[in-house]
């Protein structure tokens, strides 16, 4: 396997707009001071990662309106503006750790500004340069993952890109995130060898160089659904309402937001509760990852929709529906609200996500299973009974060769 770094340069096009304006829409400053106002003082730094903070002494007895910081960074000039209520301001956005002039203007209620006074700074590494020096490119089931930390929670874009068979880059999938931690996949390859390559970008477009590398994925394949079939064993749960477990294999994923459209569901107050299916799988599959569709539009995450929940695996489960050595814990996972916004309140990111699916991995250790137990801990609103309107899975057969090799 190879690894490398290299620029790939990228070209965006940018189109500036300039507002027309007459005098009379002009702002005119509210007041007709015309004392220039003092310069700031005891100006003391503060490194940050990609960033400054400055703070400094106010000038004594002026009519102030406002601090402004002005600094040239990449060949844009920035400006900062801080109230004269406060004594600091931050200037962000470094894509390096070069020493940097700031220029400190004080200015009053006229507009009027001081003379600058010139503070010379040095940031810390940018976040997205020290989330670029740990990030892990490897090859994962059907293409590619890039794992990363991000300890300061930054804005970041983290991107995968490929070569296609033409030998040109292509986009593959880019997550925003302020995730500690997380991965970006791009999937549905072939396992023959294949160039892939991750960069992280801020949201001021500073951007790293790309981490390449050459790498074959690991076969992979969605479970054919036709084969999954309803088990019953002691302790699980009922469908109710006639939302009964077979409807949530149906491969119906665009009604899920209709009642004429059930999926399955359940009516009993005891928790947790848990439902068990057979994949059809004679064999067994090592599974690579799962996905689950919630009901959405008013119930989208939200209602009954599972928020916490556990994926169970079993060859040859116990009939007493017990949960012993014959089980085995594939993943403890949580549905995650991609804008964090409280009940009721969708972005669009979120709606996107109720759209797609919720997309959950396995590790690369899970044993080769045939029958699965969902065990569901808690709904969004922590109803007493829950429901789930599709699923499904991705992974290979013994014969398959999952390695890839």
């Amino acid at each position: 396997m190879k690894s490398y770094k290299y620029f790939i340069p990228i070209m965006i096009a940018c189109m500036m707009f300039i507002p027309a304006c007459s005098e009379e829409n002009e702002r005119v400053p509210a007041t007709s001071d015309l004392t220039i106002p003092g310069q700031v003082s005891n100006i003391r730094v503060e490194r940050l990662p990609g960033s400054v903070k400055l703070a400094y002494d106010m000038p004594g007895g002026q009519n102030l309106s406002y601090v402004k910081a002005e600094c040239m960074i990449n060949g844009v000039l920035r400006r900062v503006k801080a109230s004269s209520y406060t004594n600091s301001l931050v200037m962000e956005g470094f894509a390096d750790t070069s020493v940097y002039t700031i220029n400190l203007y004080s200015v009053n209620r006229s507009e009027l500004a001081s003379e600058p006074v010139s503070v010379r700074a040095k940031p810390l590494t940018p976040n997205f340069q020290e989330v670029f020096k740990n990030i892990e490119l490897v090859r994962d089931w059907g293409g590619a993952s890039a794992f990363f930390d991000n300890p300061n929670e930054a804005d970041l874009a983290i991107t995968l890109i490929y070569v296609d068979s033409t030998g040109f880059w292509n986009q593959g999938e880019t997550v925003y995130t302020k995730k500690q931690q997380g991965s970006v996949s791009v999937r549905g390859f072939e396992p023959e060898e294949t160039k892939f390559g991750v960069y992280v970008r801020d949201r001021w477009d500073n951007m790293t160089d790309t981490l390449v590398k050459d790498l074959i994925p690991r076969f992979e394949k969605q479970l054919d659904r036709t084969k999954f079939r309803e088990i019953y064993l002691p302790s699980d749960q009922n469908a109710a309402w006639g939302w009964t477990m077979p409807h949530i294999w149906d491969g119906d994923i665009q009604n899920n937001t209709n009642i004429d459209k059930p999926g399955f569901h359940t009516s009993i107050n005891v928790w947790p509760q848990w439902f068990t299916f057979d994949l059809g799988v004679e064999q067994g599959a090592k599974l690579s990852r799962f996905k689950s569709w919630q009901r959405g539009q008013e119930c989208s995450f939200n209602d009954r929709n599972i928020r916490k929940f556990e994926i169970w695996g079993s060859m040859n489960p116990n009939p007493d529906g017990s949960f012993d050595e014959s089980w085995t814990l594939l993943t403890d996972a949580e549905s995650i609200k991609p804008s964090e916004l409280p009940l009721g309140q969708l972005s669009e990111e979120d709606v996107q996500t109720i759209i797609n699916g919720e997309e959950f991995l396995f590790s690369l250790d899970v044993p080769y299973v045939r029958y699965i137990r969902i065990k569901v801990k808690e709904t969004w609103t922590k109803a007493p009974e829950f429901y789930i309107m599709q699923v499904a899975f991705w992974g290979a057969e013994p014969s398959d060769d999952p390695d890839g090799e």
